[in-house]
């Protein structure tokens, strides 16, 4: 190896080191983020095939120094998905993999995503796939009706839960894509296609296999329920063998070969960039959360007098990922949730997403104050002609700080991790029985 290359990949493993251990650690949390190891291999067999068109180029050389110095100047204030993001870009640059997407998209597809891609488009994926599978059942003459998420069918509810969202099919297909552009080293200007089209199968192909499973759930026919799995293969190989189909159409516009330059000159400054970013990490703020105490057992709330609630199997279920504590009352006609967690959390959401996901339509949201001066977000929910009204907030007992809304809190509390824990309160007024209100 010349001396010049030798330089830029021990700048890229200092500058990458926190990064790594960042990964690592995300891979060992339990977060079914242990997949994202598959795509990484297949990036570093595919880059191990095509080395000898690999090489830094002029061009690519300075866009790191570029991107590593400006990873070191804002490294306090970037999460740490966009550093690794940043990082891949650094390594497709430097390396010459910007005319190779499929192995740039392998990379992306081995960070951590689960976890993002659940808070931020679980619910919308469960709602697009259950408006499908609607109209679908509707065409061949099926009377459903949709609330929220939920198929309402002859009295009997059938919801499209979270792992029916679709999200392992997108992401299996997305693999699958960049696995194909890298197989036949398939330019941009084919790979962007072939992933609209990936795109297109997997929400169409998800929709067909709730609108298919609908029928067992709902009691119209009988059917084993290890074929539910097998109804989700044979969907998703379809797809598969239709994406296969169009990237061999693709394969003939190949990928050319990369013509390395010298390194020599533009490595001092890529290692001195990379010095920049590992300093970087060491004099960040690495704040260690407080540990959660049992949650306080309430006998009242603002003066009325409260008793707790057990959660029943399917509460315990759902909230059995939770990373933190959850107690639920009932005080007066109003049901008490509170939850606490201890770090920034995307598993901690407004509340307005599982109410929704339950049917309920959910009004304007407005900030009100209390009588005590107190911040709260503020919405009326409405289901089967019944209207409830919803107060929620998010409280550090230690400070004394509020928040009326979730997304404001996570930001601060993900700069801040030394500042919790935190209690999310919700209040849900009933205003009568409040029979078959639920929350989760």
């Amino acid at each position: 190896m010349r001396r010049g290359n030798l330089m830029a990949v021990i700048a890229l493993l200092l500058a990458a080191i926190p990064t790594i251990r960042w990964y690592v650690l995300r891979m060992q949390d339990g977060g079914g983020e242990l997949a994202g190891l598959v795509p990484l291999g297949a990036a570093l067999w595919f880059a191990w095939r095509d080395r000898k068109g690999l090489g830094m180029t002029t061009r690519g050389a300075w866009a790191c120094v570029v991107l590593l110095l400006i990873q070191a100047a804002a490294y306090p204030f970037l999460p740490a998905m966009i550093r690794a993001l940043m990082m891949i870009a650094v390594i497709v640059c430097v390396s010459g993999l910007w005319k190779k997407p499929g192995i740039a998209c392998l990379l992306v597809l081995a960070l951590p995503w689960t976890a993002s891609l659940d808070f931020f488009l679980g619910y919308p994926l469960r709602l697009l796939t259950s408006v499908n599978a609607a109209f679908l059942l509707e065409t061949v003459g099926t009377e459903v009706t949709r609330s929220g998420v939920q198929l309402l069918y002859q009295g009997r509810v059938i919801g499209v839960d979270p792992a029916c969202s679709g999200m392992n099919m997108l992401w299996s297909t997305g693999l699958l894509t960049s696995l194909l552009a890298a197989a036949f080293s398939l330019r941009w200007k084919s790979l962007l296609p072939l992933g609209a089209a990936a795109l297109a199968l997997a929400l169409a192909g998800n929709s067909v296999r709730a609108a298919i499973l609908f029928f067992p759930e709902a009691g119209i026919i009988e059917m084993p329920h290890i074929l539910h799995a097998g109804i989700g293969v044979a969907i998703a190989g379809g797809c598969f063998f239709v994406l296969v189909k169009c990237a061999q159409g693709g394969a003939a516009f190949g990928c050319p070969v990369i013509s390395p330059s010298s390194t020599g000159s533009r490595s001092a400054p890529l290692l001195a960039a990379a010095l920049l970013v590992l300093l970087a990490s060491f004099f960040s703020k690495n704040q260690t959360p407080q540990p959660l105490a049992e949650p306080q057992h309430l006998t009242n709330y603002q003066g009325v007098p409260a008793t707790r609630l057990t959660l029943n199997e399917a509460e315990q279920t759902f909230y059995r990922e939770f990373p933190g504590t959850i107690a639920v009352y009932e005080v007066g006609n109003a049901k008490l949730i509170i939850r606490q967690v201890n770090r920034a959390t995307r598993k901690l959401h407004p509340a307005s997403h599982c109410l929704r996901a339950e049917g309920f339509a959910i009004g304007e949201e407005t900030i009100i104050e209390d009588r005590e001066g107190r911040r709260w977000l503020s919405y009326p929910i409405t289901r089967h002609g019944e209207t409830f009204q919803v107060l929620e907030r998010i409280t550090c007992p230690a400070s004394g700080r509020s928040w009326p809304e979730i997304t404001a809190w996570f930001w601060h509390a993900f700069f801040h991790p030394g500042d919790g824990p935190w209690e999310a309160v919700t209040v849900i007024s009933t205003q009568g029985n409040g029979d078959g209100l639920s929350l989760r």
